[in-house]
C-alpha cells in the first residue's frame, strides 16, 4: 500500500504529538522545608523560590529538627530559610558546628533546635539571609547598650554577656538622650532587660511609643527617650528584669 507524502506527513506530526515528554514536578522548582520531633508527626511545607516568602506550617509542633531541601530547578542553590517560634522569634538551630539562626540545604541532613522542642509559627525564606559567621557570631552572642544624644552627636556602646547573672558596667556619664537594647540573635534569653542610672543612682525613666518604663528591652523598636537629657552612672543587665511601667510625668 503506498501513502501519499501528505498523509505521512500528517502522521508524522501526530505521531511527535501524541509522544511523552519529559518536565520537572513543580517541588523541583521549590523550596521543602521538614519540621519533626519525637511528639509530633513531620510536617513538611513546599515553598516558591522568590524574592521573599513567609508561610505557616500545618501545625505548629512542637518540633525539634527542621530539615531544607532546594530543588534541583530552583536557581539559588545556597538559599536559606528561617523558622519563627510563638514569639515572633528566630529558633536558633545547630548542625555540626554550625550554631545560626537560618539554615541551609547542602545535603546534610538535619539542623537540631538548641534549646529543645518549640512550638513553629512560621517559615520564611529569602536571598537575604545569611549564614553567620567569622565574628559577627560574637555580636549575636551578646547583649548591646548604646547610650547616645543626637545634639552632640555622642554615642558609646556597652557590651554584655548573656551569662544569666546581674551585671554591672560604669559608663561615660554624657549626658545622653536615649538608650537601645540590642540583644544577639543566638541570646537564649530574646526579653533581656537593662536599667540605666542616672549620677544619683536613680533609674531613668525612658519612653518607646506608648511604653514608659525604667528597665529596657530590644523587641526590634528602636531606642528608648528619656525623659530628659541626663547624665548617668551605671548600665545594668539582669535576666530577672520584669517591665516596670513609670507613672506619666
Amino acid at each position: 500500500m503506498q501513502y501519499s507524502s501528505v498523509f505521512l506527513a500528517a502522521l508524522a506530526a501526530t505521531t511527535a504529538l501524541a509522544a511523552p515528554w519529559k518536565h520537572q514536578t513543580p517541588t523541583d522548582n521549590n523550596l521543602e522545608v521538614t519540621l519533626s520531633g519525637a511528639s509530633s508527626s513531620a510536617v513538611t511545607t513546599s515553598l516558591p523560590e522568590s524574592p521573599e516568602t513567609t508561610v505557616q506550617p500545618s501545625s505548629t509542633g512542637p518540633f525539634t529538627y527542621v530539615a531544607l531541601r532546594v530543588g534541583q530547578g530552583v536557581r539559588n542553590q545556597a538559599s536559606r530559610c528561617q523558622i519563627l517560634n510563638e514569639a515572633g522569634n528566630p529558633i536558633v538551630i545547630q548542625r555540626g558546628a554550625n550554631t545560626d539562626i537560618t539554615f541551609a540545604d547542602g545535603g546534610k541532613g538535619l539542623w537540631k533546635f538548641r534549646d529543645g522542642a518549640s512550638l513553629v509559627s512560621s517559615i520564611s525564606c529569602s536571598p537575604k539571609f545569611q549564614q553567620i559567621t567569622g565574628s559577627a557570631i560574637q555580636t549575636e552572642s551578646e547583649i548591646r547598650v548604646q547610650l547616645a544624644d543626637s545634639g552632640s552627636e555622642l554615642a558609646i556602646q556597652v557590651a554584655f554577656d548573656p551569662s544569666g547573672e546581674r551585671q554591672e558596667k560604669t559608663v561615660n556619664p554624657g549626658p545622653f538622650s536615649t538608650v537601645q537594647i540590642m540583644v544577639g540573635a543566638l541570646v537564649r534569653k530574646q526579653d533581656y532587660r537593662c536599667q540605666v542610672l542616672d549620677k544619683a543612682g536613680q533609674p531613668l525613666v525612658a519612653t518607646r511609643g506608648a511604653n514608659r518604663d525604667t528597665t529596657f528591652a530590644d523587641g526590634g523598636k528602636a531606642e528608648w527617650t528619656f525623659d530628659q537629657k541626663s547624665e548617668v552612672s551605671k548600665v545594668i543587665c539582669d535576666p530577672a528584669f520584669k517591665a516596670a511601667p513609670a507613672a506619666s510625668a
